[in-house]
């Protein structure tokens, strides 16, 4: 081997010796650096670290870490819980010492070949009990109903309550979302697996039972139609019909075949349930209040004008009725019928006769017509004209009215209760006043020949008539 040659590689052991003492300076300079900080190629959070300490990591990810609260969603219910009603903070600070206590600084030329990205999760602190305050508001995170089967009846409803079906777990709910905070979870869906259901009892299937077979038999939907007032036979009315025992217990029909009903109806319940109604929608011979001229009211009994249901009708109607589960409106059948059904049933146009003040009014669509005074019956002879609502339910022109001991003719006669009619009275001058007292009719209502006419045009059959006395 000649010099040249043994120069060359002699450069070459040199260049070699010095470079492995340069690359292992580095590699000690670099190991020393990164005990410290994080070594070359570590990303945390998506955040690159190489050469940053973990308080300059951690206010990194301060930055970027923004936790918004945890939404709880089930069956239907959504809640969502701020982090500020929590007192809830969160540190990265010890997290970020561990990872970097178990980073081996010597190792970092690994990290040549490949990026370390890693996910760390912050330590979370929160005020439990304020959690627990705001779970406590809802129904789910502190069920503590008793598992059991019962029916409600009333306020238009006959239910099946029933709490053994689909029951929260309460304690698992409440863990599930104390985990999720600590976890900075923003959304918890308490599914199916946070419910169980409970096994029925004996008792509580023989109340199911029960249910099922009154629910069976509630399949009528009727409506009474009472002029402005609609009631509703709801279930928890139809359930009053049902015949129970002194104990209270529903009776069982004797019929057993399979769609035979299982219980019985009453017909006493259902008769009752009519005859209440009757009296309180039967207006025929009832007390009005009436609103009368001069704005005020008086209390006005009897007469013959009304609405009368007809009871009998209407029972055999309900039985039939509930029993065939109709649905429909239903108007009752009456013995006598009124303008309008209801319990305002006299409406805009009346005839008012106030016979204190000895004043006839005609009022149509709510409009005074006719202002007029008249005779009515001879108080004196005991011939006073009776008080009541009644109506128009005759009209003659030209008759002649007889009685005990006279026969008078009238050129308008408006017959309203019996022998109790509206008519001229062509042999007075005078009319109104205390006339009546001594002088007055054998009950009817002497109208002036002026009033009389246009009243006997104007005025329909069945117009109402309400008279009255003040005193």
């Amino acid at each position: 081997m000649n010099r040249h040659l043994r120069n060359i590689l002699k450069i070459i052991y040199i260049f070699v010796f010095v470079s492995l003492i340069i690359l292992g300076l580095i590699y000690l300079g670099l190991g020393y650096y990164y005990s410290d900080s994080f070594s070359y190629g570590t990303r945390i959070n998506g955040i690159y670290c190489t050469g940053h300490t973990p308080a300059e990591v951690d206010a990194l990810l301060n930055e970027k870490y923004d936790y918004e609260g945890l939404t709880v969603t089930s069956d239907g219910v959504s809640m969502h819980i701020k982090p500020s009603d929590i007192d809830f903070t969160y540190d990265f600070n010890a997290a970020l010492g561990i990872y970097l206590h178990n980073q081996n600084p010597w190792a970092w030329p690994s990290n040549l070949i490949s990026d370390r990205d890693r996910t760390l999760h912050p330590i979370v602190a929160f005020d439990l009990a304020k959690l627990n305050k705001i779970l406590d508001t809802y129904d789910i995170f502190s069920y503590d109903t008793d598992p059991d089967v019962s029916i409600i009846t009333g306020d238009g409803v006959y239910e099946l309550v029933d709490t053994t079906r689909h029951r929260p777990d309460s304690i698992a709910m409440r863990k599930a979302v104390i985990d999720s905070i600590y976890e900075s979870t923003e959304t918890l869906v308490l599914d199916g697996s946070y419910y169980e259901d409970v096994d029925y009892t004996p008792a509580q299937l023989a109340t199911i039972s029960e249910y099922d077979s009154v629910k069976d038999m509630l399949g009528a939907h009727i409506t009474y139609v009472m002029g402005e007032d609609r009631l509703e036979l709801t279930d928890d009315i139809l359930v009053g019909f049902l015949s129970r025992d002194d104990n209270g217990e529903l009776i069982r029909s004797e019929d057993e075949s399979e769609d035979a009903p299982r219980y019985v109806w009453s017909s006493e319940a259902i008769e009752t349930w009519v005859d209440v109604l009757a009296d309180r929608y039967d207006t025929l011979g009832s007390t009005r209040h009436f609103n009368a001229t001069g704005g005020f009211t008086v209390d006005v009994s009897g007469g013959i004008y009304g609405n009368q249901i007809d009871r009998d009708t209407e029972k055999a109607y309900l039985k039939k009725a509930i029993s065939d589960k109709v649905t429909e409106e239903h108007e009752p059948s009456y013995k006598q019928e009124a303008l309008y059904k209801g319990l305002d049933d006299i409406g805009p146009t009346y005839i008012e006769v106030n016979m204190t003040d000895q004043k006839l009014y005609y009022y149509v669509d709510g409009e005074l017509i006719i202002d007029t005074p008249v005779v009515t019956g001879n108080m004196g002879r005991k011939m006073n004209t009776p008080s009541g609502t009644n109506y128009v339910y005759y009209k003659q022109r030209n008759r002649t009215l007889i009685g005990p001991n006279y026969q008078t003719f009238v050129n308008y006669w408006m017959a309203v209760n019996g022998h109790i009619g509206i008519h001229d009275a062509t042999w007075r001058n005078e009319f109104g006043g205390d006339i009546y007292l001594t002088q007055g009719s054998h009950g009817c209502i002497n109208t002036p020949m002026e009033a009389v006419s246009r009243l006997y045009d104007m005025v329909e059959l069945g117009t109402p008539v309400i008279m009255y006395y003040t005193e």
